[in-house]
């Protein structure tokens, strides 16, 4: 597979204060990157920087292996963007947004079909449309024209869970087809259900960066065990991946990364009175595994 976007030790610094510090994340063809953080952690800065909205101080941005401003420009047509604030003419409605589009563009595009599968009125005028379909028209902008990445910022942002749904299953189709994804969000569910690679920027800079498949191998749970008996805690603190928060004559409760069956076996070796076992989110596992 090769790379659609390459962004290489890229520094933004705006007065004092560097929103993006150092960066690097690559994204191949048939991939959908995951790019989680906080308000203010430098996602839509990044993004911004991607669609040269503006300009990295240091460091390197490339689409489709191209890398000057003429190349770059030339790149981004097969780009397409949705902005976390999205603002269309309030008084057009869909279909003079799209034909709008399709006119600047200068080709037909799947709108119509799109419009179809989200249910969206095209004669409503966009300032008289649901949040929700105000964003399912900026979807229908952003991918009409069939580029080869999608660059999305809160895509799901409005939408109830069913909408998510088609919009996940939309994404899975892209990439299916070859497409490349770079998706920022907040939802840590979504980005596990769909994502095919993960990475967490903090403060500018990023402090995870993993596949699904190799943070499903680091996955942490959290594991509480109340028994009727007494234990002796040294036989759990040899196990391997175990990280035991506290423990009583009679309890024990422990972060386990990865393979359960070791320390479930030495729980088994007890009557139990209770347990419970639930999953640490992507962002705990990741910070916890990089820390």
């Amino acid at each position: 597979m090769s790379n659609v976007l390459n962004i290489q030790n890229v520094t933004k610094q705006f007065g004092s204060k560097k929103a993006v510090n150092n960066i690097s994340i690559e994204l191949k063809s048939g991939e959908i990157y995951g790019f989680l953080g906080p308000n203010g952690a430098g996602k839509t800065t990044t993004i911004r920087m991607v669609m040269d909205f503006i300009r990295p101080d240091v460091g390197t941005i490339e689409l489709f292996g191209a890398n000057g401003p003429k190349s770059l420009a030339a790149a981004r047509k097969e780009v397409g963007f949705l902005s976390a604030d999205s603002a269309l003419y309030s008084d057009w409605n869909a279909r003079r947004h799209i034909k709008y589009l399709e006119s600047v563009r200068g080709v037909k595009t799947e709108a119509l079909k799109l419009a179809k599968r989200f249910n969206l009125d095209l004669g409503a005028p966009y300032k008289h449309l649901s949040s929700g379909n105000q964003q399912k028209l900026a979807l229908i902008l952003a991918i009409m024209h069939q580029p080869k990445l999608l660059i999305l910022d809160e895509p799901t942002r409005g939408l109830d869970p069913l909408w998510q749904e088609e919009i996940y299953d939309i994404l899975r189709d892209f990439r299916t087809a070859g497409g490349a994804v770079f998706m920022s969000s907040h939802n840590l569910s979504e980005v596990q259900k769909i994502c095919d690679h993960v990475g967490i920027i903090k403060d500018g800079k990023m402090v995870a960066s993993q596949t699904m498949d190799s943070l499903r191998k680091i996955h942490t749970h959290q594991v509480s065990a109340e028994f009727q008996d007494e234990i002796n805690i040294a036989e759990f603190k040899d196990i391997k991946h175990v990280e035991i928060i506290k423990s009583s004559s009679k309890s024990i409760m422990a972060n386990v990364t990865g393979d359960l069956n070791d320390f479930m076996n030495a729980i088994n070796k007890h009557k139990l009175h209770d347990l419970e076992v639930t999953h640490a989110s992507v962002e705990e596992t990741f910070l916890r595994h990089y820390r």
